[in-house]
Formats: C-alpha cells, structure tokens, sequence
C-alpha cells in the first residue's frame, strides 16, 4: 500500500534543481521559507514548516495561510514518473495475466497530483479527506467518482469504500481543492497537528474497510521520512491494531544511522536511492519477471 509524504513529488527533480512555481512543487523546507518570507516570520528555524504556519496564522490569521497555501498547491504542475507508475500498476499487473487490483494509497500531500494521474490512467477512484475547518471539522469527506459527497460521521458503520473493489486515495492531512477554494482543508500548524492528534484515532476516524485494509497490508513508504513525527503518530496507532507483523519498505536517500534504526524497528526495510532511480529499478525488474 503505497504512503506517499512530500518527497514525492520530489522525484523528478534534480539535486541542485530549484523550486519553480508551476514547474515542480517546493519541499517542505522550501515551502516553509516560502512562507517565512511572505508573512516575516520571525523564528529562529525558517525550514520549520509547523512553526513558520503557526506564525503567519496568528500573525495575519488562518484566510491568508489558506490563501498562499493554494497558490502553491493549485498550479498546473507535471504529474511526476513516481504516481504515473502508481495509477498504471493496476492495468500493467492485468494486462500481463495477473488478477487486476485496485488500491489503497494514502498521502499526507495537499496536492491533486495522485488524483490527477489516475485520471490521465482512466482509473476510477474514491477521495477520502480529512476536514479540518468547518462543521465537520475533524472529521473525513468522502468523494466519489461522480462527484457526490458523504461525511462520514460512523466510520465503524460506513460501507460504501471498499478498496478491493475501487482504487481509493486517502488524503489524512486534507487537501487543495482545484474546484471550490472553500473545500480547502490543511494540517500544518501547531494548532492544526495538536488537534488532529488528539482526535485522529485511526480506528474512530478512518471507514472501517479502510482501516482494516491499512491494518492488514504491507506499507511502501515513497518520500516519507521517520522524522516526521505526526504521521508516525497515526501509523504507530495503526499497528497497535495489528496481531501478525506486516513487513514494509520505505525508500528515502541521505538517511542517517538514527534514523535507519527508527525504520528497522518498526519492521521496515530501508533502500536508499533517489525516487526517480527507484521507479525506474522497480519498472525493469518488474517487466523481467513478467517476462
């Protein structure tokens, strides 16, 4: 089951390969200067992206974050070659005589790139995303394929998501929504986290075919780093609920030995390349076996 954090949509990208607006999206430490600057913020860690969003929001309020948030997250950017190979793996895995499967795929990312590549693949999918404003603040939308919109209020009583019928992309940090500005949704400041991690318990929150999917599956980790404490949060919540242990991956460059260590703890096998190099392994190795 694919998690895909803020480095994926990094894949593409070279090195030494500047943020452009409209050309690729910023990580979250480019991001963080980006709004640094906008609001001046005066932190003592600009690439602080919880801190720097929790100042421009006292500071000018929670309008202007959103607003500048979906400036960024809106723009026309190329669909990188990491989700092009996620929406096509279910035709490919057909096509070649295997059983056609449909997925699970969960995205802290507020970005629409996921969607917009299984769309271009013709894959029918549901959208799942966290509310965090509002009247169901706190609480998960779920979209359908033709546009109708659920909330889902009894997680543990919803059944229309299955994700072994329909491939459906679960968005647990909310999301730019290119269609209404008013459906925006973002977790990213203080506020935002403290809140979404005293009420996200996974097994309250998330439709009860998602949760047992997520619980019950092995977890492919693609631009997540451990360090990233609120999604292991949630993920820690997740395996609390398992009774067997699920062997997952992660793929992550540049990753230092404490943080290697926090991955094999959690059963959770490390390869250490660039994205870009690892879409590419993973297509001829895969086109090998088939053949």
């Amino acid at each position: 089951m694919p998690v895909l954090g803020a480095g994926a949509n990094l894949c593409d990208r070279a090195p030494d390969e500047p943020w452009s607006p409209g050309v690729n999206l910023p990580s979250g430490a480019e991001l963080s200067e980006l709004l640094a600057d906008e609001f001046d913020c005066e932190v003592s860690d600009r690439s602080d992206l919880v801190r720097v969003s929790q100042y421009a929001e006292v500071t000018s309020g929670e309008g202007p974050l959103y607003a500048q948030l979906r400036e960024i997250f809106v723009a026309q950017y190329p669909i990188p070659s990491l989700h092009r190979f996620i929406a096509n793996l279910p035709a490919w895995i057909g096509e070649h005589g295997r059983r056609p499967c449909s997925q699970l795929i969960m995205t802290t990312n507020y970005d629409d790139l996921m969607e917009r590549a299984l769309r271009e693949a013709r894959v029918e999918f549901d959208l799942v995303r966290y509310v965090g404003k509002g009247p169901y603040r706190g609480l998960f939308v779920h979209e359908q394929p033709d546009g109708t919109e659920h909330v889902i209020t009894v997680p543990n009583e919803y059944d229309a998501l299955d994700p072994n019928r329909r491939t459906v992309v679960l968005k647990v940090h909310g999301t730019a929504d290119r269609d209404d500005p008013d459906d925006d949704s973002y977790v990213i400041t203080e506020d935002h986290y403290i809140e979404y991690l005293t009420r996200t318990n996974p097994s309250e929150l998330i439709p009860v075919r998602l949760l047992e999917k997520l619980v019950h599956s092995h977890l492919w980790f693609l631009g997540y780093g451990m360090r990233d404490w609120n999604l292991r949060v949630v993920l820690h919540r997740i395996w609390a609920l398992r009774e067997l242990g699920w062997t997952s991956w992660a793929v992550q460059r540049d990753v230092d030995r404490f943080e290697e260590r926090l991955w094999i703890t959690r059963d959770v096998e490390l390869h250490q390349c660039r994205l870009a190099e690892y879409v590419a392994g993973l297509s001829t190795a895969l086109n090998e076996v088939i053949a």
